[in-house]
């Protein structure tokens, strides 16, 4: 499943994604890097979905700039999940696609997404049949996007987790903000086993370049061993965080 966070305040775009991986039902790698840059551009792809997915087709988009990337980024990516599916995935195959980049006309960052699945796929109504993940989209069509969440936790898993919501992304510490989010994620069931884990690395995209630091690692979670989250109180999370939420 994986996840992949984010949000775009004025200066910079940021993605927080995990690190875990399955391979036939059973945890193979905790350490993946799944926000995979854009040579020569300021700007990375990240997907859920097929663990190497975004790092196949990160050598395959055509591109001149950022600018021009976007201009044909649906087409693009729709192909090429298309063509991984069919070649990799038996032609089964769901995902949510996440762009995160620097616009050089409008000198600014951007977010966008697209969410993807097979004609007819079982992943897919797999996915819409589960209670924790049922009807639950970002976009059929790449949208930019002032924030992402996916899997998207349910407003009730975000008020017992203590969540805010109206956050003000020019203020929030993107780590401590993007993580508690990941931790509801981590808590969530898919297929009956936890998807989310391993670890947590932070992309931050800037005019200047782009920045990856792993802020987070979850030892409990090895390849080969079934993923148990940790019960977590949230009150006591929130507290020893409180000093770094807000960035200032």
């Amino acid at each position: 499943m994986s996840a992949i966070n984010g949000f775009v305040r004025s200066d910079a775009a940021f993605l927080l994604t995990d690190g875990l991986s399955y391979f036939e039902g059973v945890p193979d790698d905790v350490n993946l890097n799944k926000a995979h840059r854009l040579h020569g551009l300021n700007a990375v792809v990240a997907a859920t979905g097929p663990a190497q997915f975004a790092n196949w087709m990160s050598t395959r988009l055509a591109y001149k700039s950022f600018d021009n990337l976007i201009e044909t980024a649906e087409a693009q990516i729709t192909h090429h999940f298309q063509r991984y599916a069919r070649d990799y995935r038996g032609g089964d195959a769901v995902s949510c696609v996440a762009l995160a980049g620097w616009h050089e006309k409008d000198d600014r960052p951007a977010m966008y997404c697209i969410e993807l699945e097979t004609a007819g796929s079982p992943e897919a109504l797999r996915l819409k049949q589960n209670s924790e993940f049922e009807g639950k989209y970002v976009s059929v069509s790449l949208t930019e996007l002032p924030v992402v969440a996916m899997p998207p936790p349910s407003r009730e898993e975000f008020q017992e987790a203590g969540y805010d919501l109206l956050a003000d992304f020019e203020k929030v510490d993107p780590e401590s903000y993007l993580l508690h989010c990941m931790e509801i994620q981590r808590r969530k069931r898919f297929d009956g086993r936890h998807a989310v884990g391993g670890l947590a690395l932070l992309t931050t995209v800037t005019a200047s370049g782009v920045a990856q630091r792993v802020v987070h690692v979850w030892p409990e979670d090895e390849p080969g061993k079934k993923i148990e989250p940790a019960p977590i109180d949230w009150s006591a999370w929130r507290a020893a965080r409180a000093g770094a939420w807000m960035s200032g």
